[in-house]
């Protein structure tokens, strides 16, 4: 009697990141540590412990708590003593709760962790070269549940029971793989299968029933390695998806990846066996080590490096860039346990549409595109594109958050929000946020919307999260634009909209926790502006104490989009538009390839034909800062017609940072400011007379950079904090150049929010929470 008087009961509800990542077994370790007795579950919101115990031996635990397994992360602990008639004799892990309202994080994918790695390549060890070997610290999490709470039963290993061994690990207390729930191996565990022949025929079947009805080969790893050497190109599929891969140092298999898939220039990622084969293709510091070595295990853009054994101008033509990835799947270092040549490593799909999750799909989609496909038979349920991230000194901006990232985001402030809403983001990098009971749950990225298998993608993730939360939806938020297809969720329902670039600007703000007044500067492609027009070069100005309103203080003089959307696919068009604007009826009198270009195909009247559209007071306006850079690369005749977006911005960084590599000196181009107005139409004669001149192109893409960097300057010079976003910002260069003219002041960029499209939703979930906090 007296010992159950000397002990004290706790319960404690833990949010965050606490499911899928062996926390319950680290909590049933500490707490046996304590020798105190109770229960530790998942439930709905995350995990909930009761410890019974000493009150030192509580204070001990409570202590160790703080020190979870590298992979979770907890966001917020309530904690309070309770009175209970029942005293516990031991410590258990007991089922999961699934009868209340869903909050908790779906768990991330997670690399391939260095134990299982070291038991990977243990001839001695069971699991020797098995493709799918996993543990409480590593494997598929996203890509496999189905439902919360994350148990077997909720995911694609729910059909394959484990056998006596895994069941033993799965009960062993001291095991790494106690309660691992997609424990398994060889022998109860996915099998690969690989085939070269594309002649299935039937109606869909799940990768988990197709394989049975297909001619396979024996001895699949044997036969895909087989391939690889031959130069062919196969489809492989990763934890989210299939990729396409070929030998990264056969030219022919590249010319032929590219003309199959339809791909002339986007750049293609490199798999590197590990850090040292990567350092021999990229300048690698050690952030960006940490990152390609982390449980996210990113695409890692880096500056490539020149001498080495790669056909870089087929991998990344133009660039100075590789998006470098180390094998994160077991699969994946299995391929590189036998070949010792890295290889282009890119999502399979056809160009603007999702990527593929079925063999099904490959069949369907990418028949003549790959010579083979190496599979397996556990399904991927929730499709993931790999993340994108670039380091700019010891800050990792992410660029595509996907593969590894977690949805749930905490907002600084407001903490609760009375309506369940949902944020949809913009029409390209598309994601959504799902805001539930003060929670916020960001969508990985979804791609562009501009074809129906996209919509019906970002649909489908809608619909996900959305019944995954059990959530009734009473308001949606969207983007201004008229014709974004996120349009469709807006007529007729509880909505709002919010202006793009504000959107821009506030993701930034809700990122970086600013509670002081700042001049936002929102570089980007295009955003409907608030007046009707293409807005993309803006300096906003954000008062916290009006958290609901901008003040834009400066923007780009506006320029016409001759033939309208036709321009941003023909930068020749915007090319012509900016030396109408510099040079008015002397156009005629100029030279250059992009007016050769448009008369060659268009007949020799065009450029008359445009300047009327120019003239023309009905076109439509646009004044974008990515539009500018589009016209600069045009008219130095670096592209024609754009095979991706930001095409021309890049590869006018690419020359800005090879003539910082020669040491070359930067010049500021002139400019002119009209009350709120950039006049730029000196900037473009510059350049027109400096390609006259015979300037490099070098030199003439690092001025540019550097006039852009003083003009932010130059608008900046009476505010002392500043905030970058937008997608210009991706721009190593013009970031760097930025933040050296603004040396002494405070300055803000994006990290873990994408400063692109994808970071949108978060901004406009950020708007929402502030206008329920304005609320009376």
């Amino acid at each position: 009697m007296l010992q159950k008087i000397m002990e004290k009961t706790y319960i404690l509800n833990l949010t965050g990141i606490v499911q899928g990542v062996g926390f319950r077994p680290f909590v049933y370790k500490i707490a046996t540590q304590n020798h105190l007795k109770g229960y530790v579950l998942n439930n709905n919101q995350g995990v909930e412990i009761l410890v019974q115990g000493k009150k030192e031996k509580l204070e001990q635990f409570f202590k160790d708590l703080k020190n979870p397994p590298k992979a979770a992360k907890i966001i917020s602990i309530s904690k309070k003593p309770i009175q209970i008639k029942k005293t516990f004799s031991t410590f258990l892990i007991q089922e999961s709760q699934a009868n209340s309202i869903k909050t908790a994080t779906i768990p991330a994918d997670i690399a391939l962790c260095e134990s299982c790695k070291q038991e990977f390549l243990d001839p001695k060890n069971h699991r020797f070269l098995y493709p799918f070997i996993s543990c409480t610290d590593c494997g598929g999490r996203y890509s496999l549940i189905s439902t919360l709470p994350y148990d077997r039963k909720n995911t694609a290993m729910h059909s394959f029971v484990m056998c006596e061994n895994c069941q033993k690990e799965y009960n062993n207390k001291t095991s790494r793989r106690f309660h691992s729930e997609i424990n398994c191996c060889p022998a109860c565990g996915p099998q690969l299968f690989f085939t070269d022949e594309f002649n299935y025929q039937g109606d869909f079947l799940p990768d988990s029933q197709i394989h049975s009805h297909l001619t396979k080969k024996d001895s699949p790893i044997k036969n895909a390695l087989k391939a690889l050497k031959e130069g062919k190109i196969l489809a492989i599929k990763g934890i989210g998806g299939y990729a396409l891969v070929c030998d990264a140092t056969n030219a022919n298999s590249l010319i032929n990846l590219r003309e199959r898939k339809r791909r002339p220039k986007k750049p293609f990622a490199l798999m590197c066996k590990n850090i040292q084969m990567a350092q021999k293709y990229a300048h690698l510091n050690s952030q960006a080590i940490t990152m390609l070595n982390s449980s996210i295990s990113p695409i890692v853009l880096s500056y490539s490096k020149a001498k080495t054994n790669l056909p870089l101008s087929l991998i990344a033509p133009n660039l100075a860039t590789l998006g470098i990835i180390l094998p994160y799947s077991a699969l994946h270092h299995l391929l590189f346990f036998y070949i010792d040549f890295p290889l282009v490593f890119t999502s399979a799909n056809i160009s603007g549409e999702p990527i593929i999750k079925d063999f099904y799909g490959i069949t369907q989609k990418l028949q003549g595109v790959c010579d083979g496909i190496l599979f397996y038979n556990r399904d991927i349920l929730n499709p993931i594109d790999d993340s994108l991230v670039r380091i700019l000194g010891k800050k990792t901006q992410v660029l595509r958050r996907a593969r590894g990232y977690l949805s749930d985001i905490p907002l600084p402030t407001p903490p609760h929000s009375t309506k369940n809403f949902i944020t949809l983001g913009a029409q390209q990098k598309s994601t959504f946020c799902l805001n539930l009971h003060s929670k916020l749950f960001l969508s990985p990225h979804l791609g562009d919307l501009d074809n129906l298998e996209s919509i019906n993608n970002f649909k489908q993730n809608l619909t996900l999260f959305s019944q995954q939360y059990q959530a009734k939806i009473h308001t949606f938020c969207g983007d201004l634009h008229p014709n974004y297809a996120q349009r469709e969720f807006l007529d007729g329902s509880d909505s709002c909209f919010i202006q793009h670039h504000f959107a821009h600007l506030l993701s930034n703000v809700a990122e970086n926790k600013i509670r002081q007044e700042v001049l936002g500067v929102i570089f980007d492609g295009t955003g409907y502006g608030a007046d009707g027009n293409i807005w993309g070069g803006e300096f906003l100005f954000y008062d916290p104490k009006k958290p609901l309103s901008f003040k834009r203080k400066a923007f780009f003089a506006p320029f016409k989009l001759l033939g309208g959307e036709a321009a941003i696919n023909d930068t020749r068009r915007l090319g012509i538009e900016a030396l109408f604007i510099a040079f008015g009826d002397d156009y005629k009198n100029l030279n250059l390839p992009l007016i050769d270009s448009l008369k060659k195909d268009y007949g020799e009247n065009i450029i008359d034909f445009f300047y009327k559209q120019h003239q023309n007071t009905q076109s439509y306006t646009c004044n974008s800062a990515g539009r500018i850079f589009d016209m600069v690369a045009s008219i130095c005749n670096l592209v024609e017609k754009t095979n991706y977006e930001g095409e021309g911005g890049m590869i006018l960084e690419t020359l800005a940072y090879k003539a910082l590599k020669h040491k070359k000196q930067a010049k500021s181009y002139p400019f002119k400011i009209s009350k709120d107005t950039i006049l730029w139409e000196s900037i473009i004669q510059e350049i027109y007379h400096d390609l006259k001149n015979y300037i490099s192109l070098e030199n003439i893409a690092l001025n540019f950079h550097q006039t852009f960097a003083n003009i932010i300057s130059f608008i900046a010079q009476k505010y002392p904090t500043i905030l970058l976003s937008g997608g210009c910002f991706q721009n190593a260069i013009l970031t760097k150049l930025t933040l050296k003219a603004l040396k002494g002041k405070k300055i803000f960029l994006n990290g873990e929010i994408p400063c692109n499209d994808g970071g949108i939703s978060f901004g406009q979930a950020y708007y929402m929470r502030l206008k329920t906090k304005q609320k009376p």
